[in-house]
């Protein structure tokens, strides 16, 4: 009697030690659907900035901009050129005093799917906390993309 109740529990670890290697097996099996950037400012072509959320896929990024309501998809194929660059921007805060904001923009140059035309999207932030993430999730998906001067 104790091997009859012992069995489910044998079936159930071989099933689970089962999937467990089918999953193993999977080399660069990727999923960047949990890669997400909130709340950064985009820019596509000469359209306003507008905050955006962007979301990274296992074939292609989107960008979905909150004020015009729009959605950017980029197929990474389309993609042929990245770059990030830092800099500090002087704003007038007042009449005689002014303050320093440091921005962090990605800029990433792609072809329009239908067009073939020559597109770009800037993200920028003033937030460094994106920079890690974002820079190595580009590195990894797009790495014969970047631009040689990119840091």
């Amino acid at each position: 009697m104790p091997s009859q109740l012992a069995m489910p529990l044998v079936k159930a670890l071989g099933i689970f030690g089962l999937v467990c290697a089918i999953v193993a097996g999977f080399p660069d099996a990727k999923t960047y659907a949990a890669e997400e950037f909130n709340d950064v400012q985009c820019q596509v072509d000469f359209a306003d900035k507008d905050l955006c959320n962007l979301k990274f896929f296992s074939k292609f990024m989107s960008a979905r901009l909150i004020k015009s309501g729009s959605n950017v998809r980029i197929p990474y194929s389309s993609i042929y050129r990245w770059s990030y660059e830092n800099a500090s921007l002087r704003k007038m805060k007042g009449i005689f005093s002014t303050s320093v904001e440091h921005i962090h923009v990605f800029t990433i140059f792609y072809r329009d799917k239908d067009l073939g035309s020559p597109e770009k999207l800037i993200i920028d932030f003033d937030d460094i906390k994106y920079v890690p993430g974002l820079k190595s999730l580009l590195i990894d998906i797009l790495p014969q993309a970047q631009a040689p001067t990119g840091s």
